[in-house]
């Protein structure tokens, strides 16, 4: 929980230790020049200790200085104002604190230097609204399943690619970026719930989901099609009913030569969608005139 937010904390305890500092200096520079070169010794040895001695350490030299400097500086006699005494008392500790937390924090964000490019590989191949997998992922899976399309000599093997477009999404989401964002989500749960366990599920981003199926019988693969376009009629935004476009493409060994990218089966299927929607087009047309 704390690497989430690691930024947002480093910068505030770095701006208050900013503050602490030059309150502490300002406030000591109101007396003599001997209290300012006392609290900005005690200022510098703070850092110090906190920045190059080990956290365990820090503690117990903590707890002895401030035994010491309570014995000299409140039982002693020393002319000084209490809440002065107080303050150079403190001054060590609080610095030394700050400066170890600060160390802490930089040690963090130094772990999200080192993971950086984790980081970037998950965003990039998991997307965080549908929790499911990219385009990357697709890709990859498509490869590999056209390869065993090929070179399986002993059963026939084929998968269907299925598209489904959300229409109009991206107007939805400049204007309404919370129910984008959850109808987003609301997909997602109907695939992950109305397809099979071997199926592979991917979000290509812009509303567009894609389903792998290997070796699916027609049959099965037309009824899980069914179920999922009911369920997906089902969703509301606001009002409103989301419109989508269906796409697929079956490949064989017949054809995986003229697919050899999913990119390429991707653009057959757009092409597809645009043609079903001319045609709906003439056919409203039609029904006007």
């Amino acid at each position: 929980m704390i690497r989430r937010h690691i930024v947002e904390i480093g910068l505030t305890v770095l701006f208050m230790m900013g503050v602490l500092i030059a309150f502490l200096m300002w406030w000591a520079g109101q007396y003599s020049i001997t209290v300012s070169t006392a609290m900005m010794i005690l200022i510098l040895l703070g850092m110090a200790a906190g920045t190059f001695i080990p956290s365990i350490l820090i503690t117990w030299l903590i707890i002895g200085l401030t035994t010491i400097g309570s014995t000299i500086l409140l039982m002693g006699y020393i002319v000084m104002t209490t809440p002065l005494k107080l303050g150079l008392l403190l001054a060590f500790p609080i610095c030394a604190s700050f400066s170890a937390l600060s160390r802490y924090i930089l040690s963090g964000w130094g772990w999200i230097d080192r993971n950086r490019a984790d980081i970037n590989s998950y965003a990039a191949h998991y997307d965080q609204i549908t929790k499911l997998q990219t385009r990357y992922n697709a890709e990859k899976i498509y490869r590999k399943a056209r390869q065993f399309i090929q070179e399986d000599q002993h059963d026939a093997q084929w998968l269907n690619t299925t598209a489904i477009h959300w229409s109009h999404n991206r107007q939805i989401q400049q204007f309404h970026k919370h129910e984008y964002n959850k109808v987003l989500r609301a997909i997602a749960k109907i695939l992950k719930e109305d397809r099979l366990p071997s199926e592979s599920l991917y979000y290509l981003g812009h509303g567009t989901f894609l389903i792998i199926s290997f070796n699916l019988h027609q049959r099965t693969y037309n009824y899980r099609n069914r179920l999922t376009q009911q369920h997906l009629d089902q969703l509301r935004i606001g009002h409103a009913t989301p419109q989508f476009k269906w796409g697929d493409k079956k490949i064989s060994s017949e054809n995986a030569d003229s697919y050899q990218e999913l990119t390429d089966v991707m653009r057959h299927i757009d092409r597809d969608m645009e043609t079903d929607l001319i045609v709906e087009y003439m056919k409203g047309d039609d029904v006007i005139g």
